[in-house]
């Protein structure tokens, strides 16, 4: 359809006139039954310029309408009235509903034969107080029990599971009501098997992605678990992981994962921006598929205002590939800042680990060489840094969670010893925390903290000397602007570092948000601390790739107060 017969759709749809329906107004019954009734009523969808005769049939079945809308709620006998009459230009029909007492369970044979029986998975389900004797009978309530226990006998593997009687007995002159429902699970199926069709990759790599087990009971949710993390590998196109029931016997069942290769080589470009870095663009390349073993290349370059860098990746997995993984790496960046200029070159090897499903530890040996100038201190180093991170992170969903915290502990050192040209020890924690209160209000706290040892630290580069200020810092100051000085005033950073924020977020309409916030903190020598101030208003954005963030940053603590424009885009994670 070409672009001008669209835009003449569209403008014809819009002069098109509303049409108007008749009122239907209804009383006595609210909540579930007065939606019923209002969906069963015909009458509700005349427009107000329809026939009178026609208008007519369709209030005479008004009251029939009703009847039907409100017996799957257990109500057979309603005092019914209805009036219609035309208001000015247009139709309004009144119901008046009493609907009585409801019909109730007499008597309830509900019951599971076979090794279900004391499975408590069914038992979850038939123990549901609204089937017990004296309830008010609802037919949904029957029919949903009904569906329920074949999808959950599937969902667990009985196979063979069906019913020897079902049946809903209704008289409603008696205003009782009896269920007969007798399922009969038949046996509970194991995996017999687990095959694999797909030639592209080391059967090995694919086992490391399902925790499914020869001889395990079957449960639809482990296939559905094994499916996310073959699709999560980045490794396959089409994946289907299912039941092979037609060949299922003597309570075993096969498994048959299907795989199709996904694309080998995927490209990535982008452009954003941040106070801190200023204008920013990224482009990537990754090869997920180098060889049969699932290792994979990664590349990535960003250049901005004031940092270019290149870091590339060759990822080997291990046993558990969604776990654990071995890592070669090497990077080169350049950082020219306002405190420091940096140029660094580093090879390094990463073994990650996941411990569990919230903590992540990551063991490295980097070296690097790195030639840098911060005040009136111009060197060139070489370091062998060993260093082991923990991060543990749990929210309630990736993007603007609701409830969520994050941990995370590094500790890296190294000597002349081992070959570098300066000594040194460094533990660095942070921490953030979310909790909402109320539809409409988050509650976002963080804390960084950082202590350095060294033997001499005119030695260290700024990658390790410790700043503070900046967009993820205290707001309202120039990025990494705050620490120690020498005698000339230039900031030249501290062995120590504490920055704590909090912030307070509201709605205000769709996906934009408002915010209140105070950050505190600053880069120290032993314990000469002093706190900058930074406090300040923001709007939010929520975009799919996590929110956008523009703040306005007062430095409280400052002489000078000019105000300070913050802007990033990232999870708040």
């Amino acid at each position: 359809m070409s672009l001008k017969t669209l835009t003449c759709l569209f403008l014809v749809i819009l002069l098109l006139p509303l049409v108007v329906r008749a009122e239907l107004t209804i009383t006595g019954v609210e909540g579930e039954l007065e939606q019923n009734v209002r969906a069963f009523a015909t009458i509700a969808s005349e427009p107000c310029d329809s026939e009178a005769w026609l208008v007519r049939r369709r209030f005479r079945a008004l009251e029939s309408e009703a009847r039907k809308a409100i017996e799957p709620f257990g109500y057979y006998h309603p005092l019914i009235e209805t009036t219609l009459a035309r208001d000015g230009d247009c139709w309004e029909a009144t119901i008046s509903i009493d609907p009585g007492v409801p019909v109730v369970l007499r008597n309830v044979d509900i019951r599971i034969d076979g090794p279900g029986s004391s499975d408590p998975e069914f038992q979850a389900l038939t123990n549901n107080p609204r089937f017990r004797r004296g309830e008010a009978l609802r037919h949904n309530d029957y029919d949903r029990l009904k569906k329920a226990l074949q999808v959950r006998a599937a969902d667990r593997g009985y196979f063979e599971a069906e019913y020897a009687a079902s049946q809903l007995d209704v008289w409603p002159d008696q205003g009782v009501a009896d269920i007969t429902l007798h399922f009969t699970s038949g046996p509970r199926y194991r995996i017999s098997q687990i095959r694999q069709e797909q030639k592209f990759l080391d059967p090995a790599i694919v086992d490391g992605y399902l925790d499914l087990q020869v001889g395990a009971y079957y449960h639809s949710d482990d296939l559905a678990r094994a499916y996310r993390d073959l699709s999560d590998s980045a490794y396959f196109g089409q994946i289907e992981v299912i039941p092979d029931v037609a060949n299922a016997a003597d309570g075993q069942v096969p498994v048959r994962i299907t795989l199709q290769p996904g694309n080998r080589i995927e490209y990535t470009i982008g452009i954003g921006a941040s106070t801190d870095t200023g204008p920013r663009f990224r482009s990537g390349v990754r090869n997920n598929r180098i060889n049969q073993r699932g290792h994979r290349l990664i590349a990535d370059l960003g250049v901005s205002t004031l940092v270019q860098g290149l870091t590339t990746e060759y990822r080997i997995p291990l046993s558990d590939p969604r776990r654990e993984w071995f890592s070669l790496t090497a990077a080169y960046s350049n950082e020219e800042t306002d405190t420091f200029d940096n140029e660094a070159q580093r090879l390094g090897v990463r073994w990650t680990k996941a411990m569990s499903e919230a903590w992540l530890r990551t063991l490295s040996l980097d070296a690097s060489r790195e030639s840098f100038e911060v005040g009136e201190d111009i060197d060139s180093t070489t370091s062998i840094v060993p260093a082991m991170t923990f991060d543990h992170k749990r929210s309630d969903r990736e993007i603007f969670p609701r409830r969520g915290r994050r941990l995370g502990v590094e500790l890296r050192g190294t000597d002349e010893a081992i070959g570098s040209s300066m000594s040194f020890v460094q533990a660095t924690v942070w921490m953030r925390w979310i909790r909402s209160f109320g539809t409409r209000n988050r509650l976002l706290a963080r804390i960084n903290a950082g202590v350095t040892r060294s033997s001499d630290f005119n030695e260290l580069p700024p990658s390790v000397r410790l700043f503070a200020g900046g967009d993820e810092s205290v707001r309202g100051f120039d990025y990494n602007s705050l620490g120690p000085t020498d005698a000339d005033g230039n900031v030249v950073g501290g062995n120590n570092l504490l920055v704590a924020s909090i912030e307070y977020e509201r709605h205000l309409t769709g996906n934009f948000y408002g915010a209140m916030f105070v950050d505190a903190g600053n880069a120290f020598n032993d314990t000469d601390f002093s706190a900058e101030v930074g406090a300040g208003l923001g709007i939010k954005w929520r975009s799919p790739l996590g929110p956008l963030r523009l703040y306005l940053g007062y430095p409280v603590s400052d002489d000078d107060k000019n105000l300070r424009l913050h802007l990033r885009l990232g999870a708040d994670l």
